[in-house]
């Protein structure tokens, strides 16, 4: 055994154009795509911060001022530091190493990971296996269940791998490359020298007979399709901590929001994605939201489906494009719940049916389904329906001033609830409450 210890860095490779999900990728790049209402991206930096890793890089191509941005606001908010190296021309696993050789300056190991993938590994365990054993390299090994279109290996009693082929057209086991490994530093500078295009073509049958596998039997997913986002959507919600569910653990607070006027710009009608845009604020006001411990839910009533002036799919879109900008924000919303029904009057007040604000059946469902405390729980918005939405589900509300308010409605809401000028002031008005009554 080696016992080796030491500084660990990451390289997260992020180049490919994920041209099989072009509906997504077109705006938002592949590994920020949002899972369990979170970037991708965000998941593997929870796994590098969780294991003591304190810097990454990230190898990216597609969208790459996308990801810079998203990179700022990482950084200004974990205690892990990102760079990006950027892509131009698009590069090949191999060929990532050699454009980011400098990595391994002063680390006794890197761990590489290729982003595109969804898990719940842990990789403390896996790092402390790869410091016991004396092979220069490390590979994840999972299940695959159809492994000839995987990169396949072959391990020997001590789990040294014998054998490794990419695609094969007779499987020798079904143990697939995940494509991530913790490498020597000195390994990883080899790897850099070989000027190659292809890790699993071109490296890794070179590391045959000196890297040991690691076989993970949980979740691992790649998203690189629109089933393969779809199962790694619903693992997520299953399976990342801290994500609530029905009949799972203590029910928590949440924080329901409105969108327009409170979250996002007041559009009459909003119909085009193009027209979403974050208010001053609201990305950072949902993190610090989140870091507190609630739950953040968006409950919005959308008429315009009612009366025929939006299709779901175009409602879809732009809520796709509004988690896309709180992404790159490293903000994230837990649950999305919209009423399509048409109103009969014009009247804020009155409940015309469950679903519509001021009813408060969107909030009741959000409760069930993410296993909420409604007594613990905010609702903040922009309009008198969403006050006594909220407060007719049992919580506290709070009126923001940042959409269409009435001064009528803003007098009449002052007897039951306070008023905020925006969101950000909403959540120093429930932080310090909680504050107070703790």
């Amino acid at each position: 055994m080696s016992g080796r210890t030491g500084r660990v860095k990451a390289l997260l490779l992020t180049g490919g154009l994920g041209t099989r999900l072009h509906s997504l990728t077109a705006t938002v790049p592949m590994y920020l795509a949002p899972i369990a209402g979170r970037p991708l991206l965000d998941v593997w930096l929870d796994c590098l911060t969780e294991a003591g890793i304190s810097e990454g890089r990230i190898s990216t191509h597609a969208l790459a001022e996308t990801v810079r941005s998203y990179i700022e606001h990482a950084n200004a908010q974990r205690h892990i530091h990102l760079y990006a190296s950027t892509e131009l021309p698009l590069l090949g696993s191999a060929a990532a190493f050699t454009a980011n050789a400098d990595l391994a300056d002063d680390a006794d190991q890197v761990v590489v990971i290729s982003a595109d993938h969804f898990s719940d590994i842990d990789l403390r365990p896996l790092i402390a296996f790869h410091r016991q054993h004396s092979d220069p390299l490390t590979m994840v090994l999972f299940r695959a269940p159809v492994p000839h279109t995987c990169g396949i290996a072959e391990m020997d009693g001590a789990g040294r791998i014998v054998s490794f082929v990419e695609k094969p057209e007779c499987p020798v086991s079904d143990l697939t490359n995940a494509g991530l490994y913790v490498i020597n530093a000195t390994a990883y500078r080899e790897i850099a020298s070989m000027g190659v295009f292809d890790l699993g073509l071109e490296v890794l049958p070179q590391f045959v007979g000196r890297m040991r596998g690691w076989v993970w039997g949980g979740c691992y997913l790649n998203i690189g399709t629109e089933d393969g986002l779809e199962r790694a959507q619903h693992e997520a919600a299953m399976l990342l901590p801290g994500q609530s569910r029905v009949g799972n653990g203590t029910p928590r607070p949440a924080v329901f929001l409105d969108r327009d006027g409170t979250l996002i710009e007041h559009v009459h009608y909003l119909s085009d994605p193009a027209m979403v845009s974050l208010l001053p604020g609201a990305a950072l006001a949902l993190k610090r939201l989140r870091r507190a411990g609630f739950t953040t839910v968006l409950v919005t009533n959308q008429s315009a489906i009612g009366r025929g002036m939006l299709a779901v799919n175009r409602l879809d879109e732009i809520h796709t494009e509004l988690n896309r900008q709180l992404a790159l924000q490293g903000a994230t919303i837990d649950g999305i719940y919209y009423c399509p029904d048409a109103p009969k009057t014009d009247d804020r007040t009155v409940v015309e049916s469950p679903d519509r604000k001021p009813g408060p059946g969107m909030l009741l469902r959000a409760a069930a389904e993410l296993n909420l405390d409604l007594g613990a729980s905010w609702m903040v918005g922009d309009v008198i329906s969403d006050v006594l939405a909220g407060l007719n589900a049992g919580c506290k509300s709070i009126l923001v001033q940042t959409g269409p308010t009435s001064q009528a409605e803003a007098e009449t809401v002052a007897g039951l609830a306070p008023i905020a000028p925006d969101l950000a002031v909403s959540v120093d008005l429930i932080l310090d409450n909680r504050r107070a009554r703790q």
